[in-house]
């Protein structure tokens, strides 16, 4: 009964808590995902295992293997052989997937208003029409204000977050952030954002 109860008490984990968790390098034996892989070095992994049982031991272990088993197949993850042992490990294609959740959380901060304005100007070419269609919808879900196809406005800092989806879109040089101090029209902008 015991073990039961501790079994239910643990969380299901979600795709984005192991790819998170990958992505930031928490360790986990490839042997949990393919049983019986050899151990090479057992007292570097010894000493691994305390922070694998401290992250993943939260969740139930197997709902943990479905999912693991589920991304090895997508090649979200792989087994990989280190000098510690073989470990799961994010690819490539899981370094995607864990960007698009980051994106999904992703909002401004819309703290007191510092006066200023920030203007997106963009002019990304059409062999990345695709990039420049997800560039849109992102900033559209920041709720930046569009004023003309390529150019959209928010009194918010968003320095940092469209230097992300620059590096993200690989469309760094294409797109510009002015930081302005007035704008014509301001009125009927403050009104839109709530400023006044």
């Amino acid at each position: 009964m015991k073990a039961e109860q501790l079994t239910t008490n643990k969380l299901d984990p979600k795709v984005k808590d192991v790819l998170t968790l990958l992505g930031v390098g928490i360790f986990i034996t490839g042997s949990f995902l393919i049983p019986g892989l050899p151990l090479l070095a057992k007292p570097i992994l010894e000493k691994n295992r305390q922070q694998e049982t401290n992250e993943w031991g939260e969740f139930n272990a197997g709902r943990l293997k479905q999912i693991m088993k589920r991304l090895h197949a997508q090649k979200l993850v792989e087994v990989a052989e280190t000098q510690s042992g073989y470990i799961v490990q994010i690819t490539e294609k899981g370094k995607q997937r864990l960007l698009k959740y980051d994106l999904e959380a992703m909002a401004l901060v819309k703290k007191k208003w510092d006066g200023k304005w920030r203007i997106v100007i963009y002019d990304v070419s059409e062999s990345k029409k695709h990039m420049r269609r997800l560039f849109q919808k992102i900033l559209k879900k920041l709720e930046l204000l569009q004023l003309q196809k390529s150019v959209y406005l928010t009194p918010y800092p968003c320095e940092n977050e469209i230097e992300y989806l620059r590096q993200i879109y690989t469309i760094g040089s294409e797109v510009v952030l002015l930081t302005v101090s007035g704008l014509e029209n301001e009125q009927a902008y403050k009104k839109y954002f709530g400023l006044t």
